[in-house]
């Protein structure tokens, strides 16, 4: 019986530690700079159809593995992972999250960004001109 407790409860704190707690649309810019903070805000400033190349920031926070499948989707068309960023509180030194970069090829027509985790839906808040 001890033996089924305690399996149990490293089972269960094993899946209590993978959980992504938030994941939400940082920052979109274009290949030559220009660009904008999308953290509080539903619509986009600028007009990113057409631009070429859009890069993308998208904050996770929680436990983010490398088994972790992010999607990001602008307009439809799904982002390539470029790079990754730990995000640690400055106090405690502990990381509390991930900043993931995407690329995103010449984007055709308006939409909603949307970040996918794991196949669950997080955020499509924000509309893109």
């Amino acid at each position: 019986m001890k033996k089924y407790l305690f399996v149990l409860l490293l089972v269960s704190s094993v899946l209590a530690n993978s959980e992504i707690q938030k994941a939400f649309l940082v920052a979109l810019f274009t290949s030559d700079g220009k660009g904008e903070n999308l953290q509080h805000k539903i619509n986009t400033n600028f007009s990113y159809i057409n631009k070429g190349e859009i890069i993308s920031k998208v904050a996770i926070i929680g436990n983010y593995t490398k088994n972790t499948k992010v999607i990001a989707k602008l307009s439809g068309i799904e982002g390539k992972l470029v790079d990754e960023y730990i995000l640690y509180n400055n106090l405690n030194k502990k990381a509390f999250g991930i900043e993931l970069t995407f690329k995103h090829e010449n984007i055709p027509n308006k939409g909603y960004f949307e970040v996918f985790v794991d196949g669950k839906l997080f955020d499509t808040k924000v509309f893109v001109k």
